[in-house]
């Protein structure tokens, strides 16, 4: 199970109870349930039935929860693979303020998804029109500010030169001019948001779907081979794929830039926690401070 940072009410004992509350509500048994992971959301695996229950973690993030659910009944209505809301009830569900969803759950199997299974996954997404639900205007940087202002465990100095760095990605953000159609893109697409089932490959993790560039769905790609090895056969499969090759556009390094600060800054929440985490942090701050393209970071 992996464990993030949590609020101080979005506990498993807290959690545990919403859960079975929840199910007992749905009809569905909560008995030995598995907690399968807690960070942003909280999901759990229930025992009683193929279904995954995702708690997010407060009143606020209720109209994320109902966009979650309309992108994927959108999806399937338009043939997309990808994972599939419970439909045995009206949902979410709000218990003790915390939002609710029922998923159908994926057993993985086989190999695990690649680059160019992903690039199918959003040229479909990318092709399927215009979404009947309400999604946000894009903003890749809307997280980064808060997150500093949050940060207690880094150098002032590594926090005012990441806010330095993000106010200026701001303004060249506002000057690109894209050039594949604007519209719905998942927002987080990366391997990580695939799942290979018996039927083939479905995307999950509808979160920060919004309206935006193209464009940006496929730079973690890209930057997978810059700073995580990715070997170039596998981008170049992802690329051909997709049939189009984002680093070829004269924006990208913009996008690219701006990828690298929200992951920093991601990854800065936990610094706390974990002194390998804090070790990776201060390499990624380093090599942007000092444009280091030769350093090679590390997931988590």
């Amino acid at each position: 199970m992996r464990v993030d940072l949590m609020a101080a009410d979005f506990t498993p004992d807290v959690l545990t109870d919403v859960m079975a509350t929840a199910c007992r509500t749905a009809g569905l048994d909560p008995a030995e349930a598995e907690l399968l992971r807690l960070g942003e959301n909280a999901i759990y695996q229930l025992a009683s039935e193929r279904v995954v229950l995702r708690i997010a973690r407060g009143p606020e993030r209720l109209p994320v929860a109902e966009k979650e659910l309309c992108v994927a009944a959108w999806l399937r209505a338009s043939g997309v693979p990808a994972v599939e809301p419970y439909d045995e009830i009206a949902q979410p569900l709000v218990v003790d303020g915390y939002p609710v969803s029922f998923w159908k759950a994926v057993t993985p199997t086989g190999p695990p998804p690649g680059p160019a299974d992903l690039a199918n996954l959003l040229r479909q997404f990318h092709n399927a029109g215009d979404a009947p639900c309400e999604l946000p205007e894009f903003n890749p940087l809307y997280q980064v500010e808060p997150r500093l202002d949050a940060a207690k465990a880094v150098r002032d100095e590594d926090r005012d030169f990441l806010r330095t760095r993000c106010r200026e990605l701001v303004k060249r953000y506002a000057e690109l001019e894209f050039v594949l159609p604007y519209g719905p893109i998942h927002g987080d697409a990366h391997v990580g948001n695939l799942l290979r089932a018996d039927a083939g490959v479905v995307l999950l993790d509808f979160e920060v779907v919004a309206r935006g560039p193209r464009e940006w769905d496929l730079v973690p790609t890209s930057v997978s081979g810059e700073r995580f090895g990715l070997p170039e056969e596998q981008y170049r499969a992802f690329s051909n794929a997709y049939g189009f090759d984002v680093r070829s556009w004269s924006g990208y390094t913009v996008l690219r830039d701006v990828r690298e600060v929200t992951m920093t800054t991601w990854l800065m929440q936990n610094v706390g926690e974990d002194p390998r985490i804090a070790e990776e942090f201060a390499l990624r701050v380093r090599s942007l401070r000092e444009g280091d393209r030769d350093v090679v970071w590390h997931a988590f």
